[in-house]
């Protein structure tokens, strides 16, 4: 009997500490799924305030525009224009950032906390989220690390630029059967050499490891369906993930 109760005494410790793991992990999970309403209900409550503005203010901008258009002042028109442009982007990305179209709480996560982080600098940032991450071709903790490398080096480089534009485009190319990521940054030093920057320890910022670029070139060279195209023009740094079926 006695044998008999030990395991008794002994199984009913194991149950209770499954449940009692089982419990940890349901708080945790409600935790994340209440941080993520949370953070989506501060974007919402900011694309509502942002839209009630421009109701409010749309007789003040047709004024404005009206003034442009009556003294022929085209060139003041074409400022004012890509000023309201902008201020429009601004309510889209808002529109944009929510956990029903960025479809994984972490990646979701991990852009707003980018956004709000641009916003700081006065980052004019562009995004499109056409891509299904139910989807996605890769695991989403190599994703996640390869995208907030790139997402901080676009942040870091277009803060000191004069322009201070991010734009992040995330689609599905079934005809190339690939996703693509593409992540555009206004930068100021034009003599970067895009082949030596992902070698080890290379860095322009200051207390900086210079390991971010060296680690996503680990991660690409770790996956075979896996391609980073790195270029740039006289305006824009461009890095595009590429990622195949």
């Amino acid at each position: 009997m006695e044998l008999i109760d030990k395991v008794f005494i002994n199984l009913a410790f194991i149950f209770l500490f499954i449940c009692c793991i089982y419990n940890i992990v349901q708080r945790k999970t409600a935790m994340k799924k209440l941080n993520t309403f949370k953070t989506h209900n501060n974007t919402l409550q900011k694309l509502l305030d942002d839209i009630q503005c421009f109701k409010h203010d749309s007789d003040n901008i047709i004024t404005t525009i009206g003034g442009y258009v009556n003294s022929n002042d085209i060139e003041g028109l074409k400022e004012y224009y890509f000023q309201l442009e902008g201020a429009c982007k601004s309510i889209n990305n808002l529109y944009v950032l929510n956990p029903n179209i960025i479809n994984n709480p972490g990646v979701y996560s991990l852009l707003v906390d980018k956004y709000k982080q641009a916003e700081k600098f006065d980052i004019k940032i562009s995004l499109e989220f056409l891509l299904d991450l139910n989807t996605l071709k890769m695991s989403i903790f190599q994703f996640t690390r390869i995208l907030g490398i790139l997402i901080d080096n676009a942040i870091d480089a277009s803060k000191e630029s004069d322009e201070k534009i991010i734009n992040l485009y995330f689609r599905n190319e079934q005809h190339r059967n690939r996703q693509v990521v593409v992540i555009e940054n206004s930068y100021k030093n034009k003599s970067v050499d895009i082949d030596d920057i992902f070698q080890k320890d290379k860095t322009e910022k200051k207390n900086h490891s210079g390991l971010g670029l060296y680690e996503v070139k680990r991660i690409l060279n770790k996956n075979s369906n896996l391609n980073l195209y790195t270029t740039k023009d006289s305006l824009l740094f461009k890095q595009q993930l590429e990622i195949y079926y």
